[in-house]
């Protein structure tokens, strides 16, 4: 199994390799179900410093940072009873430009008075590109979605 945790070796000196193993095996399943990385910044007798954080996932689901650190104090505490834990979470934020899609553009150029030939003269796009991405017939790149994110809102 790939090495799901940054600085486990840290942990060295408190575990053993079977442990970290099982440490490493339960951190994985964190990550492939809700996309939660675990990093080990410090481990020093006041105790050991975790980060949480959470990347994008499928079903936009995302949990808070109480969600987080209670997840990593379970993980970290069933090994490490007696051990204080100081977790930094880090939820995930969505890029705004996620909510581009053919009806966002649609309502915010509606909203805006704006048309398609505005958009390519103030952007130096072509036309027929940018009616393309406004009536669906061609996929928008994340940098297109971000581009007509910032031009609208």
């Amino acid at each position: 199994m790939i090495n799901s945790i940054p600085g486990i070796e840290k942990l060295s000196m408190l575990l053993s390799s079977t442990e970290i193993e099982k440490l490493v095996k339960a951190a994985g399943r964190h990550s492939e179900t809700s996309n939660m990385n675990f990093t080990i910044l410090s481990v020093n007798e006041e105790g050991i410093e975790i980060e949480v954080t959470q990347g994008e996932t499928k079903s936009g689901r995302y949990a808070s940072e109480t969600t987080l650190s209670t997840r990593t104090k379970d993980l970290f505490s069933k090994l490490l009873p007696k051990t204080k834990l100081r977790i930094y979470a880090q939820t995930f934020a969505p890029s705004p430009a996620s909510t581009v899609t053919t009806a966002w553009l649609e309502s915010k150029m509606q909203q805006k008075g704006v048309r398609i030939k505005q958009i390519a003269f103030d952007t130096g796009l072509d036309r027929e590109s940018i009616s393309d991405w406004v009536t669906g017939k061609r996929s928008m790149s994340q940098i297109v979605k971000a581009m007509f994110y910032f031009y609208l809102k």
